[in-house]
């Protein structure tokens, strides 16, 4: 079935840049019946890497606020009762694998289980030497950190053996409400690698904005991967997002017009969530209500002609 995201990445300018501003509209969001609630992440921005970024269409000025997202959605946790929380995505490798699997755990236990995780590796070499990490091996480290996060939330003694970390006899508590199972998947480009790295571990797949016949293929691709591993094609869940860029807009297309367009390709091309990102379309808080209605609608519209069309892993962000 269909869902619906919304990224809270800088809403707060529309509440006057307050922090308080942000938990607003996820209290909203989570009224209106918005699925997941998401927050990106950079720990450190150096200017040279942006400027490179912004050429690429990087949609931030440098003096955007990254709230740590594991912090500030445990903040959303205490306004919203119904929707997921997430991250999209966590640069998981600039974290030490133990405690990044602590910091999930907590997160899922202050949120009553509601806890889904993109995970990534990022592209600013120069934030992983300022967070004392090794950019080198990111992608392998990162698949440790899954193999470690599964350990430790399986309850103790646990136990691991890898490249670059192992231990026996560990316990980290609280355990996720979500136990072993809390639900991560891997925010890459779709790769070839990418995918056998997605299909191997059985995780899902946050795609990051493209254009849809790239991820048509994309998605095609990971269930073709699926079957010929055995695997069950729709237990790879697929989180989309949409284009974070407003393009010069007629009166007709104010507000969700344009991104409303672009959501239903996605949930038609095979996404089983797709994350919008209100702060580029709308001009006030006072627009998001009529911004995310149009959305929902289609959303609910969308999860009728195909329910029972798909497994329960579809009915998940």
């Amino acid at each position: 079935m269909a869902r619906l995201g919304f990224n809270l990445m800088g809403v707060e300018e529309l509440y006057g840049g307050r922090f308080s501003g942000l938990l607003e509209a996820a209290a909203l969001a989570d009224r209106m019946g918005v699925d997941l609630l998401v927050l990106p992440d950079h720990v450190t921005m150096s200017e040279r890497a942006h400027r490179e970024r912004v050429a690429l269409g990087f949609p931030y000025p440098i003096a955007t606020n990254w709230y740590e997202p594991l912090t500030a959605l445990a903040a959303v946790a205490g306004v919203t009762g119904r929707a997921r929380l997430g991250t999209n995505v966590l640069i998981a490798p600039i974290r030490p694998a133990v405690l990044l699997a602590k910091q999930l755990a907590t997160l899922d236990v202050i949120c009553g289980g509601r806890l889904d995780v993109g995970l990534g590796v990022g592209w600013q070499e120069e934030e992983y030497r300022t967070t004392e990490r090794a950019f080198e091996g990111r992608f392998g480290y990162l698949e440790e950190q899954v193999a470690v996060c599964r350990a430790l939330w399986g309850g103790g003694p646990a136990a691991h053996a890898g490249r670059h970390l192992a231990f026996t006899d560990l316990h980290s508590l609280p355990l996720p409400v979500q136990g072993a199972d809390l639900r991560l998947s891997f925010g890459f480009n779709p790769t070839p690698r990418a995918i056998e790295r997605i299909v191997r571990h059985g995780l899902g797949w946050w795609a990051a904005p493209m254009p849809i016949e790239e991820f048509r293929a994309a998605v095609a691709a990971i269930r073709g991967a699926c079957e010929r591993a055995g695997r069950d094609p729709r237990s790879v869940t697929v989180t989309a997002a949409t284009t974070l860029v407003a393009h010069e807009m007629t009166a007709e297309e104010a507000g969700a017009a344009p991104v409303l367009q672009e959501a239903l390709q996605l949930w038609d091309a095979g996404a089983d969530c797709v994350i919008v990102h209100p702060i580029a379309f709308v001009k006030g808080a006072e627009e998001l209500p009529a911004f995310l209605q149009p959305l929902l609608e289609a959303r609910d519209a969308h999860a009728g002609t195909s329910a029972g069309s798909g497994a329960g892993a579809r009915d998940l962000c």
